[in-house]
């Protein structure tokens, strides 16, 4: 099954940490490792199973933004289980904040 996207999208090297809040029933806060970005979606893994819904995402250097979890498949690495997830958002980035996430590296 291959991805259709209408948005260009771009992986991040190193990837890029961040935490959604209100995603999870019975945690308020989720760490998540954010994998590739677009205009107007994120995708991320998660060690936790979590709810598909509006949620608001945390990342250093940006403002909170509104989120709706959308897409949701399983991995299993190393006798571990991992969760993909696709985020859509509500308004599309602006170029500098998809440079900013482009090239975490850079800066850290």
């Amino acid at each position: 099954m291959t991805d259709i996207r209408r948005w260009k999208r771009f992986l991040l090297n190193p990837r890029v940490k961040g935490q959604l809040y209100w995603a999870h029933k019975y945690l308020p806060r989720v760490s998540i490792v954010i994998t590739d970005i677009s205009e107007k979606g994120l995708g991320f893994i998660s060690e936790w199973k979590l709810e598909e819904g509006t949620c608001e995402l945390k990342i250093t250097s940006l403002p909170t933004l509104q989120v709706t979890i959308k897409h949701k498949v399983t991995i299993k690495r190393g006798g571990r289980t991992w969760y993909r997830y696709g985020l859509s958002l509500r308004r599309k980035l602006h170029s500098i904040q998809m440079w900013q996430l482009k090239d975490a590296k850079k800066a850290a």
